[in-house]
């Protein structure tokens, strides 16, 4: 091999930097996700006065109809996911026909 003394202080040194970066990285990317979350229900709730204003209804009957969306559309998607496991399994029961 090639390596010369001491070289293998610089590769540890190396590694670690890599280390320190890589969790600041992490740690970074966390940050970003709480931040987008905020600004998400931030946003949610500028458009919830909106429509409050707009429609001269209370604020808390729109949290109240979005929240209803919510749930409707959550379990529209729990439930197409179950008819597709319920499909795949079925369809893996069908015995295979003979060819021939």
């Amino acid at each position: 091999m090639n390596a010369e003394p001491g070289q293998g202080k610089d590769l540890d040194a190396l590694v670690q930097a890599l280390r320190v970066v890589i969790r600041e990285q992490e740690e970074n990317l966390r940050e970003i996700d709480r931040l987008s979350e905020v600004s998400f229900r931030v946003w949610l709730g500028s458009v919830a006065d909106r429509l409050a204003t707009a429609a001269g209804i209370s604020l808390a009957r729109v949290h109240a109809l979005l929240g209803d969306l919510a749930s409707i559309a959550a379990n529209a998607v729990a439930a197409g996911k179950q008819a597709y496991r319920n499909e795949l399994h079925r369809a893996r029961r069908i015995p295979r026909t003979p060819t021939g």
